[in-house]
């Protein structure tokens, strides 16, 4: 029996042409989006009062590092106030760049954060425009880094891990974040993550690396001891960049831990931390 070949093959290629002509483009109406206040306040107990104040931009806005970037990002003329111990500071309007790590605030006050556990902040902003911002958090104690430990390589003379050792209160719950830097404290961590003691029931806690340490390497531990909201944060934060990168994923909302008219977003928290600093040798 003899077969044409191209009795199979014409129709093939007719369809495959003319799925070519099968997309469209469609023009879709987004809503007008609303900018909001954005608050960043770390306050870390033996430093300046400081906070960053911005607002957001919608997804699409053009995004450029121009001489306006500054005029159209942050948020100026606002009075702003930190409450604690029976006293209130008022933090000054300006630029206060700090540079190692390099970081930038428009709102200070020098008093230093005290370093007593278990004291209470309240924040409050007034926007130029009479908005308002509020929120409030207490400083957790710093849980201390029991030890670090150098494992080199069996099978390898020039590499080692390191072992950091804390020891979690099992009988409240506890949140962590766990920084870690090579070199400088000022480079880009080779670990960053959170830790919440609900996944584990161990009272000694290990944070390790992998085999990637040499002889004569410096390494930064920093083990933070975080609250709920901060926890909260950072996790809703990272699900928000990862759906922002992915067009089926559904929209991931900040959660915050400021309230105030205008919907503002960011965190009010102190950094109660451990850090050691390392060099490795056998």
């Amino acid at each position: 029996m003899k077969i044409n070949i191209l009795s199979y093959i014409v129709p093939v290629l007719f369809f495959g042409a003319a799925s070519c002509n099968l997309t469209r483009d469609v023009e879709i109406e987004l809503p007008a989006y609303e900018r909001q206040p954005v608050v960043e306040c770390y306050l870390e107990p033996g430093k300046p009062f400081r906070l960053l104040l911005t607002q957001s931009y919608a997804f699409f806005d053009e995004f450029g590092l121009d001489s306006n970037f500054l005029q159209n990002t942050l948020l100026d003329g606002a009075v702003v106030t930190i409450s604690y111990d029976g006293k209130t500071d008022t933090l000054q309007n300006g630029l206060f760049p700090e540079l190692n790590p390099f970081k930038i605030y428009n709102y200070f006050h020098p008093n230093l954060v005290p370093a007593v556990p278990g004291t209470e902040f309240r924040l409050n902003i007034v926007l130029a425009d009479g908005k308002t911002i509020s929120s409030q958090t207490t400083l957790l104690p710093a849980v201390p880094i029991d030890s670090l430990v150098v494992q080199w390589k069996p099978d390898a003379d020039s590499l080692a891990r390191m072992l950091t050792y804390i020891t979690d209160d099992l009988g409240s719950r506890n949140y962590y974040r766990r920084l870690l830097n090579y070199g400088s404290l000022d480079s880009i961590p080779d670990q960053d993550f959170i830790f919440s003691d609900r996944t584990s029931q161990e009272k000694v806690i290990a944070f390790g690396t992998g085999y990637e340490l040499s002889e004569g390497d410096t390494v930064f531990n920093t083990v933070f001891h975080i609250s709920e909201d901060y926890y909260n944060y950072i996790e809703s934060y990272q699900l928000a960049v990862v759906a922002n990168l992915n067009p089926f994923a559904q929209p991931s909302p900040i959660k915050s831990n400021v309230s105030g008219s205008g919907n503002p977003l960011g965190i009010f928290t102190c950094l109660a931390y451990d850090r050691d600093t390392t060099i490795i040798e056998r």
